[in-house]
């Protein structure tokens, strides 16, 4: 069987990136069993005078690191030993274009997605700046990874049976970055779908990968008379 175009290759759009970065708490800055913390107001990164006056200097993307920044930095827990965390910023990579037809390796801002993500980070929990040196140099042992968000063009999941697929193949995918927050959901609704059960009225028929046959839903998405769900 022929391999059906994907969403994005129907509609257009480049997928959004993500960057994560883990940092090896050796100072225990958070405990092991802290929740995902989300910091959503606007930030300072805590710059010397000569660092800021550097950043201005230089302008584009290092010029708007001296300003307020958007909020929306967190972390949480990582399981395994040593006890590390799990950093994310999404302004930091804001900026960064993506194509669409997206390379394999996404670009990766490195070290310093790493050191600009703790500098917010420990706004929020100041036992943190346990990693930055006098200087402002990061100090912790972290490696940064990073890839693309699975999502839609009309950013909402796709969930039920895989249009195009083999009788019994469901599809539970493209959460937009809401992956944890939105997981218990949307496995129930996918269990209803492989059992039988009585599905959600409100809802259950606006995630059905099936939408994306219609050519009607397709236009609607590109001139935007469909309105767009859940934002990253």
């Amino acid at each position: 069987m022929p391999r059906p175009p994907s969403v994005d290759a129907r509609v257009g759009g480049a997928p959004p990136l993500l960057l994560q970065a883990v940092l090896r708490d050796d100072l225990s800055a958070v405990p092991g069993d802290a929740p995902m913390v989300v910091w959503t107001d606007p930030v300072t990164l805590p710059w010397s005078e000569e660092e800021a006056e550097a950043l201005l200097e230089i302008g584009g993307f290092e010029a708007s690191l001296a300003g307020s920044l958007p909020g929306g930095f967190h972390l949480r827990p990582y399981p395994g030993k040593p006890h590390s965390l799990l950093m994310l910023w999404e302004a930091i990579h804001a900026d960064v274009a993506v194509p669409r037809e997206p390379p394999e390796e996404a670009e990766l801002r490195g070290s310093l997605f790493a050191e600009l993500t703790l500098r917010a980070l420990s706004r929020a929990v100041p036992a943190l700046g346990g990693y930055l040196g006098e200087d402002g140099s990061m100090t912790a042992n972290v490696s940064v990874d990073g890839g693309y968000y699975s999502k839609a063009p009309d950013n909402l999941p796709l969930i039920g049976p895989a249009a195009g697929g083999p009788r019994g193949a469901y599809m539970c995918a493209g959460l937009s970055g809401y992956g944890i927050m939105a997981a218990n959901a949307a496995g129930e609704l996918l269990a209803k779908h492989v059992t039988g059960a009585p599905l959600p009225e409100a809802y259950a028929a606006g995630f059905l990968p099936e939408r994306w046959e219609s050519e009607e839903y397709r236009r609607g998405v590109e001139s935007g008379a469909i309105g767009k769900g859940f934002q990253i």
